[in-house]
């Protein structure tokens, strides 16, 4: 378990909120906006959910009291969606009153399909108190072409991924080819009709299209990427006048998160196996 923490250390800041901080500064440094996320996921009892809260509220704190430049991303089965989906929003109302105190963006992160219903179901409560609240969306599922536009017209900011979690066929694509092609599909859409979004990808056919897309519909956007993934990408970005996001996880639940990055790029197990030899 040492090498594999040594290894993850590749895509979580650390198990502290002193090591996303530590990150988070180090991204604005280089010209980037912080996006942190506490990680945890899937509770089923309050006593967590109400310990996210306070981290949550504390972290924002702290990034205010600290110069951090950036916003925070919080997942739904973290603040008890799989308990009841009106607690988990009263859960997360307290971290929305202080983000809106600080004129920062709220972000939701989108998790596997089963809750895809009650993400969003939030996200449209929080918009009604707050109109700067972002939720992600995944290419995969089949369902997002309705969604994107659902949430473009109650004027939620949007950030398209591909998609890490293992979804069935009936509701997701599964092929390279069919999720490139709905995510393109899915850009053209924020380009034409949306506005503050983030193209979340590190695929350079995805940021090329982009790219193109804002020649044409010069619209307020950002790049997000992950942290520890084509980090001399972000740089080009910045230095082309354009905003980019790391996404900057930490705490010391972080090995679902380490091994959905491993699943979503099978390369980086070779890298692994190669630190387990080398030591």
């Amino acid at each position: 378990m040492g090498l594999v923490t040594r290894f993850a250390r590749q895509w979580v800041a650390g198990e502290t909120m002193a090591d996303a901080i530590r990150v988070a500064k180090e991204a604005n440094a280089r010209g980037l906006d912080a996006l942190v996320n506490h990680l945890g996921e899937h509770y089923r009892e309050k006593a967590p959910v109400e310990s996210t809260r306070r981290e949550y509220l504390s972290l924002l704190a702290t990034m205010q009291s600290e110069g951090v430049r950036g916003e925070v991303s919080i997942k739904p089965t973290q603040f008890g969606v799989l308990i009841d989906r009106a607690y988990a929003l009263s859960e997360m109302i307290p971290i929305l009153e202080a983000t809106k105190a600080l004129g920062r963006v709220l972000w939701l992160d989108m998790e596997s399909a089963h809750t895809t219903d009650d993400t969003i179901w939030i996200g449209e409560r929080l918009l009604d108190q707050y109109d700067r609240v972002g939720i992600c969306l995944q290419a995969n599922l089949k369902r997002t072409a309705d969604d994107l536009d659902r949430l473009l017209e109650a004027h939620a900011r949007v950030r398209l991924v591909k998609g890490a979690y293992q979804e069935t066929p009936d509701i997701a694509y599964r092929t390279r080819s069919e999720i490139d092609r709905a995510y393109l599909a899915h850009l053209e859409t924020l380009f034409t009709k949306g506005q503050d979004f983030a193209v979340a990808s590190h695929d350079g056919r995805m940021i090329e299209r982009a790219l193109a897309l804002a020649k044409v519909h010069p619209t307020p956007f950002e790049f997000a990427m992950l942290q520890g993934v084509r980090d001399p990408l972000k740089i080009e970005l910045v230095r082309s006048g354009h905003r980019v996001a790391e996404y900057i996880p930490y705490g010391p639940n972080w090995l679902p998160y380490f091994t959905r990055r491993l699943r979503e790029r099978p390369r980086n197990v070779i890298t692994m196996i190669r630190s387990f030899v080398s030591g």
